[in-house]
């Protein structure tokens, strides 16, 4: 494969595929309308009948909640490539991964250019997701919250598209092939990793951030392990149609 064939992978996917672009695009911008509550932590006091005895409470809580657009935007990401993992199922089933092992490439070099069409379509989404959300930081005012969460963002999402990719490739190799459709399982795990950043910061406010950022080292970590036994989790003869 050419070093091109990434982009030729990405090109062929999202022709396959178009619906989970629309879901994809749809799911940022719930993550942008979350960013865009930004600006009012500051700005907006904490009123109301429950005031006094939870005052501190809620407005902790309420500097929580931009950072739920981590969690939308970075499984906007992870569906935004699943048209990738839908071709690798469909070019498995017709042959064109046995041609290519026939090339004298092995299962890590197949993986790897599906997982970097798999980025790539993420990276399209995040590249978007990052000047949306620096756009909403400089007109509100607080560029530096901005920029923590557009440096998570980045780290969610590229991790959690890695790791959802090598788990779905995987599991088409590893099971039967079902009438009427293939279930992106590994994708949806690698969603649900993500799942504790839509919660955690909201019961423990005060250290949002750092739950993101740990969440994201967590996910790289498992995705640069099952990449590295990538070769040996599944034979040769599994890639066969």
């Amino acid at each position: 494969m050419g070093k091109g064939q990434g982009i030729i992978i990405a090109k062929r996917s999202v022709s396959l595929a178009k619906t989970y672009l629309f879901i994809g695009a749809f799911l940022t911008l719930v993550g942008l309308g979350f960013l865009s509550l930004s600006g009012l932590v500051s700005t907006v006091p904490v009123s109301g009948i429950h005031a006094a005895a939870n005052s501190t409470g809620s407005s902790r809580s309420a500097e929580a909640v931009p950072y739920l657009a981590v969690s939308f935007q970075g499984i906007s990401a992870t569906i935004f490539a699943t048209p990738v993992l839908l071709l690798f199922v469909y070019d498995k089933n017709n042959g064109v991964l046995e041609y290519l092992l026939s090339l004298g490439m092995n299962q890590r070099d197949i993986y790897r250019q599906y997982l970097k069409a798999a980025l790539i379509l993420a990276v399209c989404i995040v590249v978007f997701d990052v000047s949306a959300d620096t756009a909403i930081g400089l007109i509100e005012g607080v560029t530096g919250l901005i920029l923590g969460i557009s440096g998570l963002v980045v780290a969610v999402a590229l991790a959690a598209v890695s790791l959802g990719s090598l788990l779905m490739m995987s599991f088409s190799s590893l099971q039967k092939q079902r009438v009427g459709s293939n279930q992106p399982l590994g994708m949806a795990i690698g969603a649900i990793l993500v799942m504790p950043s839509y919660f955690l910061p909201l019961i423990i406010p005060s250290i949002a951030f750092w739950i993101d950022f740990v969440l994201a080292g967590v996910v790289v970590g498992l995705a640069l392990v099952l990449y590295a036994v990538s070769s040996r989790l599944v034979s040769r003869e599994k890639l066969l149609p």
